[in-house]
């Protein structure tokens, strides 16, 4: 099977098994790496390195096992699971070994920059980009309703939990790897940030919420 084949296959694997949100969701991962790679190439990072279908196809493929098995070491069953349909598929061994590099690494911060290769670094970062804006801010704050459904929340707790999502903002923002992504990432960002400093300044009476 071509690779161009392989790539159309894995898409609609993805889509079978993550479902019509999950996919959206890799779906914007797979954009957000093509993005990376070309300004990536454009600026003289890597360039010619980047081998764009094992890129797209770990794109695809980086979050397949979280349906059933959730985010616990995640890259670890998600590599196997995209092997295992790789080889299904006939695609070449190289091409299986960068995808399964790529998943493996794709959480891998950037403090251990330079021992994963370009394919994970890029999905990395493409994979950070959208938890960095200030939805992130409204589904961080959604899953803490639903962790703890009894919790009274007055000012002091939510500024308490909004210290705690703009530190991981953060985190998040120091780790990326490359500088089209910090550069994507700015904007959105910074104005997080801004917010999020505004509100707990103004909660800072801890009135009742």
């Amino acid at each position: 099977m071509k690779e161009t084949d392989v790539v159309s296959a894995v898409a609609r694997y993805a889509e079978e098994v993550m479902g019509a949100e999950g996919f959206r969701y890799v779906s914007a991962v797979v954009a957000n790496c093509k993005m990376l790679a070309l300004e990536m190439e454009g600026m003289g990072e890597y360039a010619g390195t980047i081998d764009m279908d094992a890129l797209v196809i770990a794109g695809y493929l980086h979050d397949i096992a979280t349906v059933e098995h959730g985010f616990q070491q995640h890259q670890v069953k998600s590599a196997e699971m995209a092997m295992a349909f790789l080889r299904e598929h006939g695609a070449k061994g190289e091409l299986i070994t960068k995808v399964e590099q790529a998943i493996l690494a794709h959480t891998t911060p950037a403090e251990e920059r330079g021992t994963v290769p370009p394919e994970s670094q890029v999905l990395y970062d493409a994979d950070k980009l959208g938890r960095l804006s200030g939805l992130a801010v409204v589904t961080s704050l959604i899953e803490f309703g639903a962790r703890y459904p009894n919790r009274a929340v007055t000012g002091d707790v939510l500024a308490a939990i909004l210290r705690h999502i703009e530190e991981r903002f953060i985190e998040l923002y120091q780790s990326l790897y490359t500088t089209p992504a910090r550069e994507m990432a700015r904007d959105k960002f910074n104005r997080a940030v801004t917010f999020l400093d505004g509100v707990i300044e103004h909660l800072s009476d801890s009135t009742p919420v």
